[in-house]
């Protein structure tokens, strides 16, 4: 039998703490985020210094695999994704084309401003730090409710505790599977 001691349970707590703020998603979203710029700029640094390359090819290359790098981890470690890689990897590809375009407008407006174009680069990647986050969290990765067989989704209209049986046309108790899919889910 193993007894906690005052101390054990003082150390404890902070450990709790830790694994509750790095248990965010959202904490999760700006280490990776961090990662990726760390890619981008470690490997465009490394191509272009260390092996000479075209600062535009370089510069490419580094931002390309940042973006391969970013959709990976992002999927598996801050959103935990459940949907599939394909679908996933569509709507990456739509927003990185939106965000594109975004940064272009945002830096060109800024530009003639106070803020100039290294002010409006700052707003565009802090707009699109907050909005990404959503984006990837509810859209980009959002988790799908698993499948528990071909009745799974003529449910979900009901309240969460009867359901339509179709054939008698009265409320029925929903079978735990069921269930599962109307509890929202943890953010």
């Amino acid at each position: 039998m193993s007894r906690t001691t005052p101390a054990d349970a003082a150390a404890e707590k902070p450990r709790g703490l830790l694994r509750k703020f790095f248990g965010h998603s959202a904490v999760r979203y700006l280490i990776v985020g961090g990662l990726s710029f760390a890619v981008d700029f470690g490997l465009l640094v490394l191509l272009r210094e260390v092996f000479h390359w075209d600062v535009g090819i370089a510069s490419a290359t580094a931002f390309l695999t940042s973006l391969v790098f970013n959709f990976l981890v992002q999927r598996k470690f801050s959103f935990e994704s459940a949907h599939r890689t394909h679908v996933s990897m569509i709507r990456y590809g739509v927003l990185v084309v939106a965000n594109t375009l975004a940064t272009v407008l945002i830096v060109q407006l800024l530009t003639p401003t106070i803020l100039g174009y290294m002010g409006g680069k700052v707003v565009s990647t802090a707009a699109m730090t907050v909005w990404n986050y959503f984006l990837y969290k509810h859209w980009v990765f959002g988790k799908k409710p698993a499948h528990h067989g071909a009745h799974a989704h003529k449910h979900l209209s009901a309240g969460p505790d009867d359901a339509q049986d179709p054939a008698a046309g009265t409320p029925q108790p929903l079978q735990a599977a069921d269930a599962e899919l109307t509890r929202p889910e943890p953010s």
